[in-house]
């Protein structure tokens, strides 16, 4: 499902993709695996990402900030808020 539907569901402010490098390799290949985390990184979400993940967090354009980080406790801080200053990085603001 797309990220944007989590935040209806359950007021989700954080994903966590924990992939080995074998399901990176998988996930590298769908369309929509690669767009469910550019839409987290557009939502402003906090990441939290085994390195496995990397490729595909690359592929979706997903740039290093203070809310993308690994599964450690640096997560869980990050998960409780969203990240607007990386807004204009992603979107054209007026």
């Amino acid at each position: 499902m797309p990220s944007q539907l989590f935040d209806a569901v359950a007021v989700a402010v954080a994903v966590a993709v924990v992939l080995s490098e074998e399901g990176t390799a998988m996930l590298l290949k769908e369309a929509a695996a690669v767009q469910f985390a550019m839409d987290a990184f557009g939502h402003l979400k906090a990441i939290g990402a085994s390195d496995s993940a990397t490729p595909l967090l690359d592929r979706a354009g997903v740039e290093a900030d203070a809310g993308v980080t690994g599964l450690g406790s640096d997560f869980i801080a990050a998960a409780a808020h969203r990240f607007y200053d990386r807004e204009p990085k992603v979107r054209t603001l007026a």
